[in-house]
């Protein structure tokens, strides 16, 4: 074991040279990602920045919203070197993550600073699109789902310890984050070397057949043709490739409507908690009746951090191997059944919270001590879904996509996450502070359709021959 802590020699013989190069990259690249893509910024924004609760909401939204530009990175990366690009963008999120240090410790720049990660994401949205592609060419099928896993485990130990050192020395210093941005895009920068040592299996054989045949290829058969800059910036040419894979392909319109709902409850109702635990629940344990909003004190940074951010992200890394082996054993629709109920009950556990911040007087002094403990099963159940969560919306559209289309299955699939994350953390808020606890009820509601339709796939699919049936990879 200690001579291969890898466990290679446990993988395809043709997978573990770019998987040995992935997985050094991905430990460095961790510690950036693992920061901006978590909810760490709405924890910055609401202790550092005393944000409001819409801006709160856009600090929680915008990771998810700045992929509504992952269909103009899937259509650029076909037929161009994806190396080149990965390495690319993930320079481009390190100076926008680097330049975060910049922003002055002043509740006035709240805006600037959640515009720049915003702009960071936007970039890193383009490094996992692409980065999808890349395991798509380099990972069979049959073994996608545990080499993922892995990948996925090794970036949630890195990010998630990060983090928690992060929030730990923002308690004492709030200013720490000025220091801890620019350190993180270092990491990142230094990431980049091992890409440069990836190779993308058949990818010059892929560009050279395009050259010579797409003028033949394109009328015949679901073959997409490299795009220029200017095509690419054209919002007709972009919606007309939408518009022909959900023409083509009904089983892909399907998955992707309860995708919408699943992904509209999980984004209604993550800044509402994300309110409740980084400014209500210090409160009430500071005996505050109603657990009314109040200034930060020492300790609340760590706490928010550790049930927004630490406990969902360890749960994640604790069940990635067991949904890697659903997930290769049952296929997507399927493991996504699983997943749905997963999410019910993290809603459920969240309302329960909300109530109980909602009814607390200030005489139980065990009361804040349960609100803890039952936000803490909320964040374990948040993890326990975000889990498979992470598998299948980095390898569902594979399950339909053909393998010269899976670039723009893709986008089209992380776009769409993106508009959700547009409207869904705005939405939540909103309907909240209009509706109250109730706004839980209508996120319960998305994620128990999103359950009944994908049970109802997985009973077409069974019907039509499993979950290997009409998949082109």
């Amino acid at each position: 074991m200690w001579l291969d802590p890898l466990r290679l020699r446990l993988l395809p013989l043709m997978t573990r040279r770019n998987f040995y190069y992935e997985y050094r990259q991905m430990v460095l690249w961790s510690v950036l990602a693992g920061a901006i893509e978590g909810r760490f910024p709405a924890v910055v924004a609401a202790n550092t920045f005393a944000g409001s609760p819409l801006q709160i909401a856009v600090a929680t939204s915008t990771q998810t919203a700045a992929m509504i530009t992952s269909l103009l990175w899937g259509m650029l990366c076909i037929g161009r070197p994806k190396v080149r690009l990965l390495m690319l963008f993930c320079g481009a999120t390190a100076l926008l993550v680097g330049g975060l240090g910049a922003v002055p410790n002043d509740p006035r720049f709240v805006w600037w600073f959640l515009a720049q990660m915003a702009a960071a994401q936007v970039m890193l949205a383009a490094v996992i699109t692409i980065r999808t592609a890349v395991w798509k060419s380099n990972y069979p099928r049959s073994d996608r789902g545990r080499i993922t896993a892995r990948l996925q485990a090794a970036r949630t130990v890195t990010g998630v310890t990060t983090t928690l050192l992060a929030g730990a020395l923002c308690d004492h210093y709030p200013s720490f984050y000025r220091l801890f941005f620019p350190a993180i895009a270092l990491s990142g920068m230094l990431s980049i070397a091992a890409l440069s040592r990836l190779r993308i299996r058949g990818e010059k054989s892929e560009l050279k057949r395009r050259g010579v045949t797409q003028a033949r290829e394109v009328g015949q058969g679901p073959m997409v043709e490299p795009f220029s800059i200017t095509a690419l910036l054209s919002p007709g040419r972009i919606l007309a490739q939408v518009v022909r894979i959900f023409r083509d392909d009904a089983r892909f319109r399907w998955y992707i409507v309860a995708q919408l709902l699943v992904g509209l409850s999980n984004l209604m109702t993550l800044p509402i908690a994300v309110v409740l635990i980084t400014q209500y629940l210090p409160a009430m344990g500071r005996g505050q009746p109603g657990g009314s909003g109040g200034a930060a004190a020492e300790g609340d940074f760590w706490l928010s951090t550790v049930l927004t951010v630490g406990l969902m992200q360890l749960t994640l890394l604790l069940t990635l191997s067991h949904w890697g082996r659903l997930f290769d054993r049952v296929g997507v629709i399927r493991m996504r059944v699983v997943n749905c109920g997963c999410w019910a009950v993290s809603t459920v556990a969240g309302l329960a919270g909300n109530l109980m911040i909602l009814t607390y007087s200030g005489t139980n002094a065990w009361w804040p001590t349960w609100a803890v403990v039952v936000f803490a099963f909320w964040a374990v159940t948040q993890g326990l879904a975000l889990g498979g969560g992470a598998l299948a919306w980095n390898l569902g559209h594979l399950h339909f996509a053909h393998p010269r289309d899976a670039e723009v299955y893709m986008g089209i699939h992380v776009s769409l996450t993106g508009l959700r994350g547009l409207i869904g953390g705005v939405l939540g808020i909103r309907l909240w502070e209009w509706m109250g606890w109730s706004a839980w009820l209508v996120g319960l509601a998305f994620a128990l359709g999103s359950l009944a339709m994908f049970a109802w796939m997985a009973g077409r699919e069974r019907a039509g021959g499993g979950p290997d049936a009409a998949s082109g990879c």
